[in-house]
């Protein structure tokens, strides 16, 4: 789909991590993400969007962007569907008359290449604070088709992605005009849809190093 694939470094700054992304010091949303910080200004990236931001501002020429951006991120989260460490990747475009349409189009080719062709996606309101209007996107339980089972708790449907049209606030930081650019931006764990696809009921079983554990999956 014409996509470049980007990486910047896992220790960040707050400035990348945080303030560009429409998330200056003392926003309440910095919450949502508890983070391991190693000074004042660096810490352990929360997320890759802050190598977004890196390649919005590198592109001197302010050009169109098609990137994705995957790899490892850390928050201090440690339970059954979470890790202190996990593998994020995030995609970003970036051009002239880019809509939700856009978004939600290249979503369902997604879905229906990595799940599978008979995929649904259902898109809800949400917020984050580098894209307005904001979403999380289901997808149509692969096990049940939809119908309801434990899997995806009876709904039909399994949470997999957070998307959204890029933030006037980020495209200005980043030396975009927002009233010539638009821009969607998408995020997923890949540990997730690994997960889901294959049904592993604890993510820390990805990390135990059990050569048990890995053999039982037919690559």
């Amino acid at each position: 789909m014409g996509y470049t694939v980007e990486s910047g470094p896992e220790l960040e700054t707050d400035r990348f991590c945080f303030e560009l992304l429409n998330l200056p010091q003392g926003h309440p949303a910095r919450d949502m993400q508890d983070s391991f910080y190693i000074t004042d200004e660096y810490l352990l990236r929360t997320q890759t969007s802050a190598v977004q931001a890196r390649t919005m501002l590198a592109n001197e020429e302010k050009t169109p962007i098609r990137m994705i951006c995957p790899g490892k991120t850390y928050r201090r989260e440690d339970d059954a569907t979470h890790s202190h460490q996990f593998t994020q990747a995030e995609g970003l475009v970036i051009d002239k008359n880019i809509s939700l349409a856009d978004l939600k189009g290249t979503l369902e080719i997604f879905a229906k290449k990595i799940i599978g062709e008979n995929s649904k996606l259902r898109f809800r309101p949400s917020y984050f604070p580098f894209t307005e209007p904001s979403y999380e996107v289901d997808v149509s339980c692969f096990k049940c088709g939809g119908k309801g089972c434990n899997l995806c708790k009876q709904t039909g449907w399994i949470e997999v992605l957070g998307s959204g049209m890029v933030h006037p606030n980020v495209l200005r930081m980043c030396g975009y005009d927002p009233d010539k650019y638009t821009g969607f931006a998408f995020g997923l764990g890949l540990e997730r849809i690994a997960m889901f696809k294959y049904g592993i009921p604890d993510m820390r079983y990805l990390y135990a190093n059990d050569v048990r554990f890995l053999s039982q999956f037919d690559r």
